[in-house]
């Protein structure tokens, strides 16, 4: 008997796509609050490994999240933001980090997440 067919094996392909599951299911159940973390932390992660469109991207999802009803938080914030997209693109990565470090724990703080 062939052993191989006895039972399924989890490829490397299989296994990524059971990870993609996961991560979208993580994401899809998680609250607001936690989902403004989460893309904190991309935008760090891309930030130590010096990948600009990721970082980038995580910074347009941001932008995108404001709500300019609240004018005075939210263009500070927008300010911020372009700030560090501006400073990935000069590579200035450490400036980046510490201003998208520090943001990160205000919400955690504020989210109680501490």
């Amino acid at each position: 008997m062939n052993t191989n067919l006895a039972y399924k094996r989890n490829t490397p392909s299989s296994y990524k796509k059971n990870v993609n599951t996961y991560l979208e299911n993580q994401i899809l159940n998680s609250r607001p609050e936690e989902l403004i973390l989460k893309v904190y932390d991309f935008i760090l992660l891309n930030i130590k490994k010096q990948n600009y469109d990721k970082a980038n991207s995580g910074l347009i999802e941001l932008i995108a999240a404001l709500n300019f009803d609240y004018q005075d938080v939210s263009l500070g914030l927008f300010k911020l933001y372009n700030y560090c997209q501006n400073q990935i693109r000069k590579e200035n990565w450490n400036e980046a980090k510490s201003i998208i470090q520090d943001l990160r724990d205000a919400w955690a703080k504020a989210f109680n997440f501490n």
